[in-house]
């Protein structure tokens, strides 16, 4: 479980430095395996203004460029990306900067004859994008501050947060929450857990809740005129710094309410299920049955499977990964959304049968609590 400093932060208030807070976790069963800093990568990178910019004399595809960053004087940095130009504001990496990501430690230089005094960075050199064709204009990030040359540019990237990497034992699935690290560390340091609270809900109605084979609840419920689409920033960074890949608005608020709860969830597309929402439950898998999962595999299906179905047949392996056939897309307006108390046993069997393993799996071969499933 990568547990996230500052939204653990805003559950519970701890006096403790990292360093502490991972040890007394340790001690009480949830050992902290690392600490990792998010800014660490770019530090002494800084914001610079570029004042001019130039054609290099002696070379056709570089410029010479004089940026601010709040020092005694400009710096003159020769540039090669073809986005740089005047008057925007860049990550510069002066004179003794280490890059990690790019294995470079910046130096003094003389390019074609004309002196560099550090670098203007791109995204991918800062470690933040697999790949980039120019330099990073931070007037087109999305910032969390104003620019101001001189200023470290980690925290306006939103980097300025510490992630624990902590172990979670079998006996502990409680650690596999945000509230429920919160928990422990509430009791640790004799503070308060400030648990989330909801809004009414006026855009859901419940369809069913009952008990099925496989499982101790399987409710579902119904979400009408949805838009989906991209996530907003705040809950992409929310989920990569947990480890998970954003992927739209519908399953990015069900990953983070799991990592927030503890309780795994996943919306079907309402429009392709076939039945409708009363002919969804739980069942185990018959002989001669298939399910083609969302990470593209076809699977034969074993009547150890433990399946969440359709009219039709399977639309999900329960509690381990959803059916690509019934999955959001852009074009969903209609999400039955499932909540469920699966069997532990019955999810390990089936993960182990199919070689599959999720985050989903992962908390319910430890046991969900059922008392939080609806309120999730």
């Amino acid at each position: 479980m990568r547990v996230s400093l500052n939204w653990l932060q805003e559950l519970v208030s701890c006096p403790w430095p990292v360093a502490l807070l991972a040890e007394r976790l340790s001690i009480a069963g949830l050992e902290v395996e690392d600490i990792l800093e998010l800014g660490k990568p770019l530090a002494g990178v800084v914001v610079g203004r570029v004042l001019n910019c130039a054609p290099h004399p002696d070379a056709d595809k570089l410029s010479l460029c004089r940026v601010d960053v709040d020092g005694p004087q400009p710096l003159q940095i020769v540039c090669g990306a073809p986005n740089v130009r005047a008057n925007i504001h860049v990550p510069v990496a002066p004179v003794g900067c280490r890059l990690p990501a790019i294995d470079l430690t910046i130096k003094r230089a003389r390019l074609r004859g004309v002196d560099s005094e550090g670098m203007i960075c791109s995204l991918a050199e800062l470690g933040q994008e697999g790949d980039s064709t120019g330099i990073c204009v931070l007037e087109e990030q999305p910032l969390t501050g104003p620019l101001t040359p001189g200023a470290a540019v980690a925290p306006l990237l939103g980097l300025d947060d510490v992630v624990l990497d902590v172990a979670v034992t079998a006996n502990r699935p409680d650690g596999l929450s945000m509230v429920g690290i919160a928990r422990e560390v509430a009791a640790l340091c004799g503070e308060t857990v400030r648990r989330p609270t909801a809004p009414q809900r006026t855009a859901i109605a419940m369809d069913l809740n009952r008990f099925a084979q496989g499982c101790r609840l399987f409710s579902l419920s119904t979400v009408e005129n949805v838009t989906i689409g991209p996530s907003p920033l705040w809950l992409r960074r929310r989920l990569e710094r947990a480890g998970l890949r954003s992927i739209n608005t519908a399953v990015d608020i069900t990953n983070l309410v799991m990592l927030e709860t503890g309780q795994p969830m996943h919306a079907f597309d309402g429009e392709r299920v076939t039945g409708g929402g009363t002919a969804i439950h739980a069942r185990f898998a018959q002989p001669g049955e298939n399910l083609h999962t969302l990470d593209g595999q076809q699977l034969s299906l074993e009547t150890g499977h433990l399946v969440v179905a359709d009219a039709a047949g399977p639309v999900a392996l329960a509690g381990v990964m959803g059916g690509a056939p019934t999955q959001i897309t852009s074009r969903t307006r209609r999400i039955l959304l499932e909540a469920a108390v699966f069997d532990p046993t019955a999810v390990r069997r089936s993960a182990r049968l199919a070689g599959l393993r999720s985050e989903s799996s992962s908390r319910f071969e430890r046991g969900v609590a059922p008392q939080a499933t609806l309120a999730a």
